[in-house]
């Protein structure tokens, strides 16, 4: 499959490196574009078609499909583009500013075996697949709980300072939850389905000099009477990643690097009404799984594109999918907004009319003109 990359920033450059080290199979990069077109010279070095325009790029024909890697506002613009074009499409997270934007992106696909993905690399994390696959298996029974701490996103002000669309609510639609969160946003809805209601509270600029959401507390209801807490901050270090599952036959507890699976011999429920011990509780068992190595789950979400594209696999991460966690991230924010419960599926329509209220009264930050230090290895959780 012949690949362009639109957005040469830490992460396009991060997907670059993964097609031309050979980790994308059957994969060529071919073009990619970024302004200012001196940005792209390591590329036009080794014979890659460059581009200072996203349009040039889609119109050149060169490419197959495209990875679009842009600050977020940009998404919607260049994604519609580029499937308008017959192109398949990879977009960097999360899919759009919100979710009505992020249903005219899916409008605009053109035929049926058009790609639509998402970079929801988080599903490949081995961790995950493996309490997906406990889940589906049935491991935990009906849901009864869950319960995610994610606060280990801390970002210090220069994170910040030096892009004037980060953090803003017309670069981005949102702060934590929409940059750092939708990997767990995606996870967790993933893992165990869309909520009926959420009440939140989202604190903008509590940690740092910006206008969206640092920290975020928030309740959820699900349509069998499961409850749900997600918490999630940029302001705490070192922060927590702890995420628990319960349902009626087990709990599932990990942290991300492994993962604890505690079975009861039997249903909860029935032995609360069955049992003669006053303190009784069933009996358990456990079992802990550690990844034996590491997955390059970036590599592993282009890896599975090809492979759909040629009729080989199911998509892990279809853009559709990314709706959920654009309208949950939505819901959250809507309900700090509103001081209200809300309700989902979310009224897009509605809190499009709010949010691009805000995006009107929005401005770019001042950049800070400081050689900030990049370690995109310390950026993934």
């Amino acid at each position: 499959m012949k690949f362009g990359i639109i957005g040469l920033g830490n992460i396009g450059r991060v997907h670059a490196k993964n097609i031309q080290d050979g980790l994308v199979e059957d994969a060529e990069l071919v073009a990619v574009a970024n302004l200012p077109i001196e940005s792209t010279d390591d590329f036009r070095k080794q014979g890659i078609a460059c581009f200072g325009d996203a349009s040039e790029l889609i119109e050149s024909a060169l490419c197959e499909a495209v990875i679009v890697a842009l600050p977020t506002h940009l998404h919607a613009p260049i994604g519609i583009q580029a499937l308008e074009a017959g192109l398949h499409l990879i977009m960097e997270k999360p899919l759009a500013c919100h979710k009505a934007e992020g249903e005219r992106i899916l409008a605009a696909l053109q035929r049926d075996d058009q790609i639509a993905s998402l970079m929801m690399n988080q599903r490949t994390h081995p961790c995950y697949v493996r309490i997906k696959q406990w889940i589906d298996e049935g491991a935990l029974g009906e849901l009864q709980r869950v319960s995610w701490t994610m606060t280990n996103w801390f970002r210090p002000e220069i994170y910040y300072a030096s892009s004037p669309w980060r953090a803003t609510w017309k670069g981005e639609g949102g702060g934590v939850l929409m940059n750092q969160c939708p990997h767990n946003i995606d996870v967790l809805q993933w893992l165990v389905g869309m909520p009926a209601k959420v009440r939140a509270h989202c604190s903008f600029g509590k940690y740092h000099n910006i206008e969206v959401e640092d920290e975020v507390n928030a309740y959820f209801e699900f349509a069998n009477g499961a409850t749900g807490q997600f918490s999630a901050s940029t302001g705490e270090c070192p922060g927590t990643n702890r995420l628990e599952i319960v349902g009626d036959r087990g709990t599932i507890i990990t942290d991300g690097n492994e993962v604890k699976l505690i079975r009861t011999e039997e249903s909860v429920s029935a032995f609360s009404k069955t049992t003669d011990e006053m303190f009784g509780t069933p009996e358990t068992s456990e079992e802990i799984y550690r990844p034996a190595e590491t997955v390059n789950q970036h590599a592993a979400i282009l890896n599975n594109v090809v492979k759909a594209a040629k009729g080989e696999a199911e998509l892990i991460a279809p853009a559709a999918e990314g709706l959920n966690s654009l309208e949950l991230a939505g819901a959250m924010i809507y309900s700090t907004w509103t001081e209200d419960e809300v309700s989902l599926p979310l009224d897009g329509t509605a809190y499009e009319k709010i949010i691009n209220e805000k995006i009107a009264r929005s401005k770019p930050r001042e950049v800070v003109q400081t050689e900030a230090k990049v370690d995109m290895s310390k950026s993934y959780r």
